[in-house]
């Protein structure tokens, strides 16, 4: 999961902030999956969610994915002196900020959302909660 393009290869490392008012509120469906701590979030990670909650799920309801990795992470191969440039792109990822609504999950039935969103939660190392 990458972006097709952007408008720089490499991108200095992002900050990580506490907290903000807008994308806290659930939006396009019921059920939601909100980060509590600020942090960051691969892609790999993004993509072992979706797939979990996918196999949960089995097609009864429809998942919205609220968060994309936009920024490009790079890393310099082992062995390798230093200085000589910056590194190649690695992997992509997603800061995020307290509350955010990660992924959005829009079903009739509460018990089957909520067992999806306790899967993906515990796909991520950061703590969660199940907003409805």
């Amino acid at each position: 999961m990458k972006p097709k393009n952007t408008k720089f290869k490499k991108y200095h490392a992002v900050g990580l902030k506490q907290s903000f008012s807008y994308k806290t509120h659930l939006v396009y469906s019921n059920y939601g999956l909100a980060i509590k701590e600020p942090g960051i979030i691969t892609a790999p990670q993004l993509e072992s969610i979706i797939l979990a909650v996918k196999r949960t799920l089995k097609r009864k309801a429809k998942i919205i994915l609220r968060v994309f990795p936009h920024q490009s992470i790079t890393k310099k191969p082992q062995e390798v002196r230093m200085g000589k440039g910056k590194g190649n792109v690695h992997q992509w990822q997603v800061s995020l900020k307290a509350g955010s609504v990660i992924l959005e999950i829009d079903t009739l039935s509460q018990s089957l959302a909520k067992s999806a969103l306790k899967v993906a939660a515990n796909k991520l190392p950061y703590q969660t909660t199940i907003i409805t």
